[in-house]
């Protein structure tokens, strides 16, 4: 069975000041793709609520080589890989003009809606043809131990998602707030989900730098680390 493939062309309104896509742009196209084979086998999002589970992002790993512009013709394809415990691996590609120019891998939590217990991945086949890992490792990382307050964000209303907190495509527009992005684009990104950003909550944001590579923290009111991230930016 071939791997799930959706064609993208570049909106404009997805493009930066610097005429690039904007980083959350190209994760939306590629989570879309995943998202549209699931639904395409009977696993949409009201389909999973029905059935009391939710996929939750844990971890996820993307790089882009080239820049993107507007109404550039992409193709995107995703796929589930070899799973275990309570893991739910998937990969991504981006193609564009024939050529790989973007790659992701992410693991995922699936959560009983009711008793917010995790669910095992022998408790929840897909059903989808397995495909093999596209090499892209999502490395560990730590921050640095000396992180500078920068600012706040609160979450608001376009941040969120049907899940009532930040959708984790909005993640790279919060950091990229925080970043010197003038002449520059986000080339790799991996970010560490650690506990959700309701609406109205006033994340604290820190980060820190050595050379090109970024990190960033965002912090809850409560004091619980929100997410933690590891960006690489190029000059265009």
């Amino acid at each position: 069975m071939s791997i799930y493939k959706t064609d993208i062309v570049v909106d404009i309104h997805d493009i930066d000041p610097n005429g690039v896509a904007r980083f959350s742009a190209l994760m939306r196209y590629i989570q879309a793709c995943a998202q549209s084979q699931l639904s395409d086998n009977g696993m949409s999002y009201d389909n999973l609520r029905e059935r009391n589970r939710a996929f939750i992002l844990s971890k996820i790993c993307m790089e882009f080589t080239e820049p993107v512009r507007v109404y550039d013709l992409l193709h995107a394809y995703s796929y589930p890989c070899e799973s275990r415990g309570y893991s739910f691996l998937r990969c991504y590609t981006l193609e564009k003009d024939n050529k790989i120019i973007g790659r992701a891998a992410s693991v995922w939590a699936l959560i009983d809606t009711n008793s917010r217990s995790l669910v095992k991945v022998n408790d929840f086949p897909l059903g989808l043809t397995l495909h093999d890992h596209n090499g892209l490792a999502i490395q560990r990382f730590s921050l640095p131990t000396e992180l500078i307050e920068v600012g706040t964000y609160t979450v608001n209303y376009a941040d969120l998602d049907q899940n009532g907190h930040m959708n984790n495509t909005r993640y790279p527009d919060v950091y990229s707030n925080f970043l010197p992005l003038d002449g520059y684009r986000i080339s790799q990104m991996t970010i560490n989900y650690q506990n959700e950003a309701p609406s109205k909550e006033r994340l604290k944001v820190y980060t820190a730098s050595v050379g090109d590579i970024h990190y960033i923290r965002t912090v809850r009111e409560d004091g619980k680390v929100n997410s933690e991230a590891e960006i690489r930016l190029v000059k265009i």
